[in-house]
């Protein structure tokens, strides 16, 4: 049986051995130090094999050596002050990541440094260049992101689950008017931009086509919808919207929006070039034949009588050729305006040439005499109209004012329909017929013309 001092015995070298193999096995490195030079420089008493193996170094080659001496950098590290801190302290400190370099090694240490109750410090330290090569590529990657998303033209923002804004770029804030992230990072982004139609009718978030699209894992592309300014001004815009996933579940959203005012404004008037006279903007003949067809269908319908008026101006080609064209246009202008002076709102007057227009009137009486009376009257009021003088006010090219004074007439040739099976083409051609006649029988006058 072992004596009490034996056992002690025994319990110190097994303390001891397990120190030591817990010391040599530690997957961090371990350094213990004394201090020289009243804590200006320190010896290594031990040094794990984790330490030989990060630092290149064997224990051997280390013990009683100088700090100083076995890592050359270390005083541009700034691991020295730290180290003496501790010792005369007795307070641990933690020395963040930081890089060091000498002509044998390179790398990031992050250092956690104790005093002994022996008097030696002791460094627990890790190589972290893989984390801070990690971080830096991580902040890199932000930093490239950031760059493009402010970059952008598109308006850029991002959304929880929930509908709550999480990050927007600069396009964003400049399109829609906002002045502080502040005002946009949290907040319900339908509430804030998305929350009504164009014409005002609230939109509620459940009807929204991009929520819905994201919550079943889809992409989704709209443009005929609106954002809704801070002044509270609304814009149309094009957006596209894109679900977040992570491990195959949804956490977000991401939606990118153009502000399509400016092709709205290209497509209208893409689409008045298409239908009406520049010069005049009265419908041209491709509206004409538009209208003329539901006119027609109309009068099927209500067995009314429609009627086609057509126009042309008896003495336009000596203004011209006196003048100029831009002369010309200013009497064309002037035409349309009577023309559409003399008529009701539901009518339509159109230029479909030169000095050529159309009148077309609908729904005037099932009664064939009473329609052509009424068409009489409404050709007539034309004619006077247009016969009236015209005073011209041409811009000089010395910037004086100039009026020329010009009397034209027109002759008029009128077509009436009604529920038969006639075509528009058929039914302009007589009414040019008809307006042919009206000049032969002298011009300045209104002719009929009559179906066989």
């Amino acid at each position: 049986m072992q004596n009490p001092k034996e056992a002690e015995l025994n319990r110190v070298a097994y303390s001891e051995a397990l120190f030591r193999e817990l010391f040599q096995h530690m997957s961090s490195c371990v350094a213990v130090y004394a201090a020289i030079d009243g804590g200006d420089d320190f010896i290594f008493l031990d040094f794990n094999r984790s330490a030989e193996v990060l630092d290149k170094l064997e224990r051997e080659a280390v013990i009683g050596k100088r700090l100083t001496d076995c890592f050359p950098g270390v005083k541009e590290f700034g691991f020295l002050p730290i180290l003496k801190r501790v010792w005369k302290t007795g307070q641990p400190q933690h020395f963040p990541a930081s890089y060091y370099e000498d002509s044998r090694i390179t790398g990031w240490r992050e250092n956690y440094v104790y005093r002994l109750p022996t008097g030696e410090v002791v460094a627990i330290y890790d190589d972290v260049t893989r984390r801070k090569q990690a971080e830096f590529d991580l902040r890199e990657s932000h930093e490239k992101l950031d760059l493009l998303l402010n970059s952008m033209a598109e308006g850029a923002y991002g959304v929880d689950t929930d509908g709550m804004c999480t990050f927007v770029n600069k396009s964003f804030m400049q399109i829609l008017g906002f002045e502080s992230t502040k005002e946009i990072i949290g907040k319900h982004i339908h509430g804030l931009i998305h929350h009504s139609h164009a014409d005002g009718r609230p939109y509620p978030a459940t009807e929204c086509r991009m929520y819905a699209a994201y919550q079943r894992h889809q992409d989704i592309h709209v443009s005929d919808e609106v954002f809704w300014r801070k002044d509270g001004t609304s814009i149309p815009v094009e957006y596209w919207s894109k679900p977040i996933l992570r491990d195959d579940v949804v956490v977000g959203a991401i939606a990118t929006f153009l502000d399509i005012t400016e092709r709205k404004k290209q497509e209208a008037l893409v689409r008045e070039l298409a239908f009406h006279d520049p010069l005049t903007q009265l419908p041209n003949r491709r509206l004409l034949d538009d209208r003329l067809n539901q006119s027609l269908a109309a009068s099927k319908r209500s067995e009314r009588y429609g009627a086609v008026m057509y126009i042309d101006l008896d003495n336009f080609k000596p203004l011209n050729d006196s003048h100029g064209h831009a002369v010309g246009d200013l009497l064309l202008v002037e035409v349309a305006r009577r023309l559409t002076s003399c008529l009701r709102a539901v009518d339509t007057v159109a230029r479909i040439g030169g000095d050529e227009f159309v009148v077309l009137v609908s729904e005037l009486s099932k009664e064939k005499t009473e329609a052509t009376g009424l068409a009489m009257a409404i050709s007539e009021k034309i004619r006077v109209a247009l016969a009236a003088p015209y005073l011209l006010n041409p811009e000089a090219e010395d910037r004086k004012e100039t009026q020329i004074e010009h009397h034209c007439t027109s002759s008029i040739g009128v077509s009436l329909f009604i529920n038969r099976d006639a075509n528009h083409n058929e039914i302009l051609k007589q009414s040019d017929a008809a307006m042919y006649q009206a000049k032969e029988a002298g011009r300045n006058r209104v002719r009929f013309y009559e179906h066989n």
